[in-house]
């Protein structure tokens, strides 16, 4: 057919015949009408300028929580007369609260608040705990000799909400400032926040123990408390810069709601004749919800099965806080013409972590895709970094015998290899989870997730403390050697999980909403498909949609398109798809036979459409 005969015969909006004045070089028509929107230009080697915000922020934040941290268990051990044993209890016990939070916090930012107004609201509560903790250290302002506790307790208890209600929130409003284009920069910018992390972190206890030890608990603790009230100033100046993402409905109560939902029908059609199972334990409850609602929950719950190791990686990795602390007071601590106080022996984690992890972003990972091994996150780093997690945990209870058996004579510095494998493990497990978390959370729970993740370092220290007060061990070298052993059974089941139950499939950073969110209804190929399906007819679709590529056409002058015979076949195949997915969504809208489902029909009536509902899934 030539294209200047029949193709100059167009159908406009109104569905009248319209005629096509000119082409352009590529020999598809230009046509006169409104233009096609262009494709916003995304910066791909720059951050957002919000992140600069964030990051300082993040700084300031974490200077405060760590400083904290690093004193605490001396506090509670020295100023408040502790055991060592309650101490460690009641340090892992604050951690527990202070993380379980976050699933609060998720749940309040995904559902109401947003995740900007739940990180500055929560921040104002934080900033109350920490002065609390810092006044009730002042001598004699708490009754009793050693004090009474039950200041600090109420000034924990603020610091735990403040702390735990922001940190799920936190790590995703980093990701919500990245668009579709911008995917190599999200993949680092974790990397950064963890740096940033670890800074703070590095500084506070390095300060906050030459602090308490020249000044006494007050002062060490008012410095956080400080740093806090400027990490919130400066999350708050920057709010004109941020890309802030709405939050949308109950997504918890929702995704219980799909859960029982799933109970329910199952439950009603087990034992009916010709019982057949969908493909998935959720896909029971697509017979009351919405697919793509039952779909997000399903790929939530797959997230959530690979966390299920993590927090005995956690009861390792945060005792280097309390009986690291406690093994490092029984060793002489002499090193290079300066003493080190035993809570400032822990700044060797972040200090290493500080120098490690450009170290495994520039030379670690890209030696070993050169030698064409492509480390996934699970079933390589991971499983890896909790290797190397039990080893150090092997190391220390070793150490912890010969600390015991020649006390105050074994230097500290026989720690470094322990922290060293420590901070190794922790970059394979604890960044490429934390992206992992995020880029594979569906939109809708991201925050949930987040807290999900932050959750497994709740039930990591709740495990620390429970064994820790139960007194199962007599000697605190076995107690070691026990949670090595208990890392190493778990990466196992880790591995078993990952490859053979869930089998995990790996899913884009961004999905295809994310990207018509940010530029309207794009293709894999960069082109753009034109949203005219409101102003035409629905007979006239064959000819009325198409996969225009921007850069061959530049801006299209009218809201009249080709028609299929001047298409590509990849054209076709994209049209063909779309007018599949529109009807897709047309069926999606509830019938009055799916509404009496809760009102009593049969197990045939069920199954049958709950066969048509998978098979249109699947295509």
């Amino acid at each position: 057919m030539d294209a200047d005969s029949d193709g100059g015969r167009r159908l406009s909006g109104s569905g009248e015949e319209s005629h096509v004045d000119h082409a352009d070089t590529t020999g598809v028509p230009v046509q006169q009408g409104i233009e096609l929107p262009e494709i916003p230009e995304v910066d791909t080697e720059h951050f957002p300028r919000s992140i600069y915000f964030i990051m300082s922020n993040e700084f300031c934040e974490r200077f405060s929580f760590y400083g904290l941290k690093a004193i605490l268990v001396l506090y509670l051990a020295d100023f408040l007369g502790f055991s060592e044993d309650t101490a460690t209890f009641a340090l892992h016990s604050f951690i527990f609260f202070a993380y379980a939070m976050s699933v609060v916090g998720g749940y309040i930012s995904d559902s109401f608040l947003g995740k900007y107004r739940t990180i500055l609201y929560l921040s104002l509560v934080y900033c109350v705990g920490t002065a609390t903790v810092s006044l009730t250290a002042v001598p004699g302002v708490m009754p009793g000799d050693p004090p009474q506790w039950w200041g600090a307790a109420i000034g924990l208890f603020l610091v735990g909400i403040g702390t735990g209600g922001i940190k799920s929130c936190v790590s995703s409003f980093v990701g919500d400032q990245f668009v579709p284009g911008q995917e190599a920069l999200l993949a680092s910018v974790f990397s950064l926040f963890y740096f940033f992390v670890n800074a703070g972190s590095f500084c506070s206890t390095i300060i906050t123990p030459l602090l308490r030890v020249n000044v006494g608990f007050a002062a060490a603790f008012m410095l956080p408390a400080i740093l806090l009230v400027v990490s919130t100033l400066i999350f708050f100046s920057g709010r004109n810069t941020y890309r802030i993402i709405p939050p949308g409905p109950n997504v918890l109560k929702l995704a219980v709601s799909v859960i029982a939902s799933a109970f329910r029908q199952w439950f009603r059609f087990r034992n009916a004749p010709g019982f057949e199972r969908p493909p998935h334990f959720l896909d029971y409850a697509k017979a009351t919800h919405e697919n793509r609602l039952v779909d997000d929950v399903k790929a939530a719950l797959s997230v959530f099965a690979v966390f299920l190791p993590l927090p005995v990686f956690w009861a390792l990795f945060d005792q280097h806080a309390s009986r690291w602390v406690f093994q490092a007071r029984l060793m002489s601590r002499d090193f290079c013409f300066v003493t080190i106080t035993p809570d400032q022996v822990p700044t060797l984690n972040p200090l290493l972590l500080l120098s490690l992890i450009p170290v495994f972003n520039k030379v670690v990972y890209p030696q070993f895709e050169k030698l064409g091994f492509k480390m996934k996150p699970l079933e390589h780093r991971m499983s890896i970094g909790m290797s190397l997690t039990a080893l150090s945990f092997l190391l220390s209870g070793i150490l912890q015998l010969a600390v015991q058996a020649h006390p105050g004579e074994v230097s500290v510095a026989w720690q470094f290899p322990q922290y060293f494998v420590l901070c190794c493990g922790e970059i394979m497990v604890s960044i490429t989870g934390l992206e992992f978390a995020y880029s594979q959370a569906p939109k809708s729970m991201k925050s949930v997730v987040m807290a999900g993740w932050l959750l497994t370092t709740a039930f990591g220290n709740l495990l620390v403390a429970v064994i820790a007060e139960a007194n199962l061990f007599s000697n605190v070298a076995y107690e070691m050697f026990f949670f090595s052993g208990m890392m190493v059974v778990f990466v196992g089941i880790f591995l078993v999980v990952v490859l053979f139950i869930c089998k995990y499939q790996y899913k884009d950073t961004f999905s295809e909403e994310d990207v018509e969110e940010q530029y309207g209804a794009v293709d894999g190929e960069g082109g753009v498909r034109l949203r005219m399906l409101d102003d035409l007819h629905d007979s006239d679709l064959d000819a009325q949609e198409e996969n225009l590529d921007v850069a061959s056409l530049g801006t299209l002058d009218s809201d009249v398109l080709p028609d299929r015979s001047e298409l590509t076949t990849l054209q076709l195949g994209n049209l063909d798809k779309r007018r599949s997915d529109n009807l897709h969504s047309k069926s999606k809208k509830p019938s009055k036979q799916s509404k009496r489902h809760t009102q009593g029909v049969t197990y045939g009536e069920l199954n049958d459409e709950m066969e048509l509902q998978l098979d249109s899934d699947e295509e």
